[in-house]
């Protein structure tokens, strides 16, 4: 009965974990708004939703806008007269080395992983202190190594943290739950994709099966966070494993990912 009645914002829910977040909410009786850039793709899962009978608000708002943030929260107000948590999850990932790649849109995706987590939680703030809500950021294991090909994402998803951190020492006394979620290799939908240097969207690639965790699994283990108001956790096994050599062995994690990289380049 934790989530009954409570509502959620859960921003890049049109697809993905987002999506499962905002499914799983629902079947335990949250009242929950939708948010991505795509009005169309946003529109088709309400619709889908709406066959369940799921209370749930569609807002098509940039998180990386400042006045679509501000819209984003007023809207949800207006609707539900209240604001019990939000789930940090919009984000654009990227395919490309940093020297093929502008400011304008390396700029793009870095204000997507990060500032869209700022700008939505600082808009939701005075909502959640009186409901002593949550708060929860979904980063990633490139939020603990930056990764190749991954500049400007993985800078964005380690600010993350550094957010997460002043938040929870600033706010101890309001109530406010404040976790950080780091997904370790998680399944992605066919329509997934990624962004490369000339703003093009490609497929994110297939990975190995034994490596990923379904996106139903994940959804779960964010929820019972919420529930049990964790700071922090990083997700699968292998994640964990991931995280561990890279704190203790960086100069092996090191030598792993410049050899992967230097497999993975064109021959002059």
């Amino acid at each position: 009965m934790e989530f009954k009645d409570k509502v959620y914002i859960v921003t890049g829910s049109s697809q993905g974990v987002g999506k499962e977040l905002a499914k799983q909410l629902c079947e335990k009786g949250a009242k929950v708004v939708l948010n991505g850039r795509n009005k169309e793709k946003l529109t088709k899962v309400k619709s889908e939703f709406d066959l369940s009978n799921h209370s749930t608000l569609a807002v098509s708002a940039d998180i990386s806008s400042a006045d679509d943030c501000k819209r984003l929260i007023n809207e949800t107000i207006d609707a539900f007269g209240q604001l019990d948590g939000l789930i940090n999850n919009g984000s654009i990932t990227m395919n490309e080395q940093i020297e093929k790649m502008d400011g304008s849109l390396f700029q793009k995706i870095f204000a997507s992983n990060s500032m869209g987590a700022v700008l939505t939680t600082l808009e939701a703030l005075p909502f959640l202190k009186k409901s002593k809500g949550s708060v929860i950021f979904l980063s990633s294991l490139a939020g603990v190594h930056g990764l190749p090909s991954a500049s400007a994402y993985s800078m964005g998803k380690m600010s993350l943290t550094a957010f997460w951190q002043s938040l929870r020492i600033e706010l101890v006394n309001t109530g406010v739950h404040f976790g950080i979620c780091y997904l370790s290799f998680t399944e992605n939908e066919k329509s997934k994709r990624m962004v490369t240097a000339n703003g093009d969207l490609i497929p994110v690639p297939e990975r190995p099966k034994f490596m990923v965790q379904s996106r139903e699994k994940v959804a779960k283990e964010i929820l019972s966070m919420i529930k049990r108001r964790k700071s922090k956790k990083i997700m699968s096994l292998i994640g964990k494993s991931t995280v561990f050599v890279m704190r203790h062995f960086p100069a092996l994690v090191n030598f792993i990912i410049r050899n992967a990289q230097k497999r993975k380049m064109p021959m002059n």
